[in-house]
């Protein structure tokens, strides 16, 4: 039996609208907290790409929810009910959609655009029926959260395979667990107050849906309060070259991870070396703390440490590059500590550095 339920009124119309609104106001609220980190000075335009998409995201669902309070609880015609909340539907699928194609401009998922076409098809196939059966439209809009709850199951995998400093910036696994029960929430909680299924079950079913969605609110904000920035787990993408340089001044290794395609990048990394060597007096006796020096739009992370100096030519200045490099001169060290002491200029015994390289910056699982 199908329950004429709507518009919302009652004993639980009170606390549906409380509760409904503070989703709108909440996830409105966590749309701000990615505006406000955009708008950091520290962040600079590639590093706020995913945090630009997490805007768009956050805005459109609260949006969505707009409309659904406003056509449940003050409109009485079903015709315009429905096309009220099929408009705020609308909103958010318009905002998934950039959200997508925001997150798939910084980086390959399976295939490149992948989930921005499927989202883009089926966003005309929403817009054909909204126009041709308007009632059944809810139904479609539902896909988007199975595309949504796929996507970030790849994305989150990927962001853990990519990041190995555990120690230093917390378990990725641990946090991410916050995520996945955070969306699972809100995902069963935001169907149960589906009008077809509050129209089966009662209103008291959507009271449930809304303590679900607000519950799963929760653990959305203590994931994303708990990371970094999302730059943080892409450090492996940002690395242009690495050299290794012992106190004499004289050059030990190096390893190029990109081609050097112009003679501005070419004269970049001649230049960075000279400079480098003439610093060497000055950086004398300083260990374990990195050095930051930013010239045409690169920036080169300098790790001195007790016999040598690690540096690192990357495209942003990454907490994670510099506890990487770090950790990577440590264990030269520890490796060569007899060599280094009494180093006669042969470079031929540095040539295994090339596998240890390859472990920390290619494979990255040095844990």
């Amino acid at each position: 039996m199908i329950l004429n339920v709507f518009p919302i009124s009652g004993l639980l119309k009170e606390p549906l609208l409380i509760m409904e609104s503070f989703i709108v106001f909440f996830f409105l609220e966590l749309a701000a907290i990615f505006w406000m980190r955009v708008k950091s000075e520290k962040i600079n335009e590639l590093k706020s790409l995913q945090e630009k998409a997490y805007i768009w995201l956050f805005f459109g669902y609260s949006i969505m929810w707009v409309f659904i309070i406003i056509g449940d609880y003050y409109v009485d015609t079903i015709y315009l009910r429905t096309l009220i909340l099929n408009l705020g539907f609308f909103i958010q699928i318009i905002c998934f959609l950039i959200f997508m194609r925001i997150m798939e401009k910084y980086k390959v998922f399976l295939k490149k655009y992948l989930f921005t076409k499927i989202c883009s098809i089926f966003t005309i196939v929403y817009i054909i029926s909204f126009f041709i059966v308007i009632y059944y439209a809810t139904f479609i809009s539902s896909i988007f959260w199975i595309i949504f709850i796929v996507f970030f199951t790849i994305y989150l995998n990927e962001l853990n395979s990519a990041f190995y400093i555990k120690q230093d910036l917390g378990n990725f696994k641990s946090k991410a667990l916050k995520f996945y029960i955070g969306v699972i929430l809100t995902s069963i909680g935001y169907q149960l107050t589906n009008r077809f299924v509050v129209g089966i079950l009662g209103l008291e079913i959507r009271l449930m849906g809304d303590l679900l969605q607000l519950a799963g609110l929760v653990f959305l904000f203590l994931f994303f309060i708990s990371i970094p920035s999302f730059s943080e787990y892409e450090w492996r993408d940002k690395i242009d070259s690495i050299f290794i340089m012992h106190k004499s001044g004289l050059f030990i290794y190096k390893k190029l991870f990109r081609e050097i395609t112009s003679p501005i990048n070419e004269s970049l990394i001649t230049g960075t070396l000279t400079t480098l060597k003439m610093m060497l007096e000055k950086f004398s006796g300083i260990e374990n703390i990195s050095i930051i020096i930013k010239k045409k739009g690169k920036t080169i992370v300098i790790q001195p440490g007790k016999f040598i100096y690690g540096v690192l030519i990357c495209d942003d200045e990454l907490d994670s590059l510099k506890i990487l490099l770090s950790k990577f001169i440590k264990k030269i060290e520890t490796i060569y500590s007899n060599t280094l002491t009494r180093w006669d200029g042969n470079l031929k015994v540095f040539r295994p550095v090339e596998d240890i390289i390859n472990e920390f910056f290619l494979i990255g699982k040095i844990f």
